[in-house]
């Protein structure tokens, strides 16, 4: 299914201005359903005439039971079924009734049009109380906004209830006059927008409260507020009143989340009630994301951990290099000091990996930074006057987590000293490039040496480098790798293809 945007621009001739006003009441809405313990539709007309409707938007409430068990967004329905809804949007006012619940509606999939049959029941139970409010955006009659009940369902209304629907005629009065939605509303943040069963304070135009629900005076007592608070300012309670103060001084719906010292959080919504342009009170939600902010917090503090641990893991590896080199200097063997120095590099490619995991605050690794500090270490360690080495690194893998990023910066340390100890019949130079697909990531290591030679076979030939490289790309990142050679005439280059999925699969070796 569409969304609102795309089904007014595709059904209705509806401008940009116009859409934008609607997609801002659909989301506030949530509000005016709980208050009114009624379904709200969004009806648009497909042409100039009205002689048809489409269906924009539905939500239910929370506090009432729907009249409809399907999503009726997208369906079309013809203003000689619904006569109401039309009179209401030609003529710019509320209008009230009832209507059959069983109405034919067109269902369109492409060009193919479905009409439900008209099934009406007799008596109460195959009626529905409608009530059309028109949505006016710029002094223009744009939509009509619907509350549909069950009359059945009605009850014999609470003190609370005959509360909450006094102040949605207060709203259904905005909508018709373009007061709500208004043009701006401060965003909630990470948690969910407070509805109206979480808690609901009413203030007058004074800013005194008229009206504390009973979740409303339980947030209230979480924040240290167990005086009577009919009559008095949320500041003369000791609570802070930054959001109302700005949403009378802006006419805006803002948020400001409130906090005690024994990490008690609530999220406060105010939505300033409108009057002839004028805010005569405000609709206060509150909810207690104590326990949230809590499960925040730890996740934070685990977070810290974790990157602490790899800073420290780091500093270990990195210690066992500097040991690894101390070693290195005082053996006599060429191929001692080689096998030790390679050790040592395998190491510190590690290392680089928790380097990186030590700052990120998840297990992301930027793997082009990986890369960098790879190229540069090994530059370093086998480079010299006699044997210049150039590593040249073309395109990128973005982001990778942990599980893949280290084993992939181990294969490529190895992958570079096996060029470096081959490309020395070249020019000393070796080409990186690097590609990330949408399910695949390729690595690819070229030289400009001898080449690979004649019946390799890379499980029967590999040393110790090219046997971790295998073991790694192989088993533990379940991708492929393969050798050949660059060009047909020496120097003949071996280019080395390194391809792993995305998402790590184990797999035996063989």
């Amino acid at each position: 299914m569409a969304g609102l945007a795309d089904l007014a621009r595709r059904a209705t001739s509806l401008d940009e201005a116009a859409i934008a006003h609607l997609q801002r009441l659909v989301s506030a809405w949530s509000l005016l359903s709980d208050l009114s313990f009624s379904d709200l539709l969004l009806y648009a007309p497909t042409d100039s005439s009205a002689s048809r409707f489409v269906v924009l938007g539905h939500t239910r409430s929370v506090t009432g039971s729907t009249v409809y068990d399907t999503d009726p967004v997208g369906n079309e329905i013809s203003a000689a079924r619904r006569p109401l809804l039309a009179r209401s949007l030609v003529e710019g006012r509320r209008v009230e009734g009832v209507t059959p619940r069983g109405d034919a509606i067109t269902v369109r999939s492409g060009d193919d049009p479905l009409v439900e049959e008209n099934v009406r029941l007799p008596g109460p139970r195959g009626r529905l109380t409608v009530d059309y409010l028109p949505v006016v955006c710029a002094g223009e009659t744009i939509a009509v906004l619907a509350r549909e009940s069950d009359p059945t369902s009605l009850r014999h209304p609470s003190p609370v209830e005959r509360r909450y629907r006094a102040v949605w005629e207060r709203f259904a009065t905005m909508v018709s006059a373009g007061e709500f939605p208004p043009a701006r509303s401060e965003r909630v943040g990470e948690f969910r927008e407070p509805r109206v069963g979480d808690g609901v304070l009413i203030v007058d135009r004074e800013q005194r409260i008229e009206f504390a629900s009973p979740n409303a005076m339980s947030a209230l007592h979480r924040l240290g507020v167990l005086a009577n608070v009919g009559g008095r300012t949320l500041g003369e309670l000791g609570v802070d009143e930054t959001a109302v103060r700005r949403a009378f001084a802006s006419r805006h719906s803002t948020v400001e989340e409130l906090e005690r010292a024994d990490a008690v959080s609530v999220i406060v919504r105010c939505h300033p009630l409108l009057d002839d342009s004028r805010v005569s009170g405000a609709v206060l939600l509150l909810r207690d994301i104590s326990e949230l902010r809590s499960r925040d917090r730890l996740l934070v503090s685990k977070d810290a951990t974790i990157r602490e641990i790899h800073h420290r893991v780091k500093n270990n590896l990195q210690t066992v290099q500097a040991l690894l080199r101390l070693q290195a200097r005082r053996l006599e063997s060429d191929e001692a000091v080689a096998a030790v120095e390679q050790s040592a590099r395998r190491i510190g490619a590690i290392a680089i990996v928790h380097e990186t995991l030590s700052v990120e605050t998840a297990d992301v690794v930027d793997f082009d930074g990986v890369v960098g500090g790879v190229v540069r270490m090994v530059e370093e360690g086998l480079g010299s006057v006699e044997r210049p080495v150039s590593v040249s690194v073309e395109g990128c893998l973005g982001d990778l987590g942990g599980d893949v990023a280290m084993p992939l910066a181990v294969v490529l340390t190895e992958l570079l000293q096996n060029a470096i100890d081959h490309a020395v019949g070249g020019d000393g130079t070796i080409t990186v490039q690097l590609r990330a697909g949408a399910r695949e990531l390729e690595m690819r290591v070229e030289d400009t040496g001898r080449g690979v030679p004649e019946g390799f076979a890379l499980d029967r030939d590999a040393r110790l480098g090219l046997t971790i490289v295998r073991t790694f790309v192989v088993a533990d990142l379940g991708g492929s790798i393969s050798f050949r050679r660059v060009r047909s005439e020496p120097p003949y280059g071996t280019a080395v293809v390194v391809r792993v999925p995305r998402t790590v699969t184990s797999r035996s070796i063989g």
